[in-house]
């Protein structure tokens, strides 16, 4: 192999690697730093490792050593769709090696977009790779990638490779639940679930993780959102601009990983919004959804390193909206039954001329009534009534 980075394949150095992979496994931290110091004892270009999250079908993790951050965006987001070597991993059983050389020839390497759009011009042409761990809840990949003038990974650096793999796995296995993720280390998947607001929890891809049950229901409700093949749609170009800004988060968030002193700390934990319409017939519909999203990552959390972002998508709609509890009016602030129904209209933008038609009632009587209301709540203007009743605990999660 000719390679300007010198191996250290050692019997010193094997010893260093079982101390260095076991506190990764007790401190997911260390991982970062294992996969460092493994990329220069092997003399190769970049670590990869990467996380399929079984339970949610989605890539949940991607680390490695040496790896430029739009080289690894551009996989995640785009190239591994059509990667040809890892269906051939997957085919083989844990521990057993793939090299890319051995199963494309130079023809297919010429030809494949994979390589001459993306491998190549990285200078990462030859990988050897393995599964670490396949369970039902992950299965975890280990690939080293060599350039060009490197050539495939030698010899010594496989028999190397091939000492320290079982120890390799058994770390995986120990700290298997940082390689995927978790709802509920991430945002309380219990607290989510009782948010009347509904939401989505995805990648950046669009993978739907987790849904609450007020999005399950907005789903039934309108056409303008949807899961299919367990992923977010929405009409174009809304279905677009959600993605290019969930592309545009995680790169920030990768930047500032891997420069974690000189970058700026991303906006990508601030929420975005889109306004999403679908035309009819070359027209506009009147109905409109309202998305709310932004990006959670994941170490914050969980003391992980290469677990990616994951994207909380809060929707509103008319049809999703939740209502005022009259019995909490009753008992927070003894509002009378038609009180209740005064209020709950008002909070649902209704002015007061509107709402004594819908009572059956007089102009005047619904004026009184407010009033009434006014003073029970110790609110003295309808703004101010509305913010109140819309920023009631109940109305934020159910019982």
């Amino acid at each position: 192999m000719n390679s300007s980075i010198p191996m250290d394949v050692s019997e010193p150095s094997f010893h260093r690697f079982i101390d260095l992979v076991y506190e990764a496994a007790e401190n997911p931290a260390h991982w970062r730093r294992f996969y460092d110091a493994l990329q220069q004892a092997l003399g190769v270009q970049s670590i990869h490792v990467l996380g399929t999250d079984k339970r949610h079908g989605t890539l949940s993790y991607s680390d490695g050593a040496n790896m430029p951050v739009e080289g690894e965006l551009a996989y995640l987001q785009h190239y591994r769709f059509m990667d040809p070597r890892v269906p051939a991993i997957l085919q083989r059983d844990a521990g057993e090696w793939t090299h890319c050389h051995e199963i494309l020839d130079e023809g297919e390497v010429a030809r494949h977009p994979f390589y001459q759009e993306f491998l190549i011009p990285y200078d990462r042409r030859y990988m050897s790779g393995t599964k670490l761990v396949d369970t039902p809840e992950a299965t975890i990949i280990f690939a080293t990638l060599s350039s060009t003038a490197q050539g495939p990974l030698s010899g010594e650096a496989l028999a190397f490779m091939d000492r320290l793999l079982p120890h390799l796995q058994r770390a995986c296995r120990i700290g298997l639940k940082h390689f995927v993720y978790s709802t509920q280390a991430l945002v309380g998947q219990l607290l989510v679930n009782k948010l009347r607001q509904p939401v989505i929890l995805a990648t950046p891809g669009g993978e739907v993780m987790h849904t609450n049950e007020a999005a399950q229901q907005l789903l039934r409700s309108t056409p303008l959102v949807k899961v299919q093949d367990g992923r977010v749609q929405l009409p174009q170009p809304h279905h677009g601009d959600l993605l290019r800004h969930c592309a545009e988060m995680e790169q920030a968030i990768k930047i500032a990983r891997a420069d974690p002193a000189g970058a700026e700390v991303p906006a990508a934990s601030m929420f975005r919004s889109l306004t999403i319409r679908q035309d009819v017939n070359g027209e506009r519909a009147p109905e409109a959804l309202y998305a709310f999203f932004s990006m959670l990552a994941p170490e914050d959390m969980m003391g992980s390193f290469g677990l990616r972002p994951v994207v909380m998508l809060i929707f509103y709609h008319p049809a999703s909206a939740p209502s005022i509890d009259s019995g909490l009016l009753y008992a927070v602030f003894g509002l009378t039954p038609a009180e209740c129904r005064v209020a709950t209209l008002l909070a649902e933008g209704l002015p007061v001329k509107r709402i004594a038609e819908i009572q059956g009632t007089q102009h005047d009587t619904v004026r009184k009534q407010l009033r009434s209301i006014y003073q029970k709540t110790a609110t003295n203007r309808q703004p101010e009534l509305v913010r109140l009743l819309l920023h009631l605990p109940h109305n934020a999660v159910q019982n």
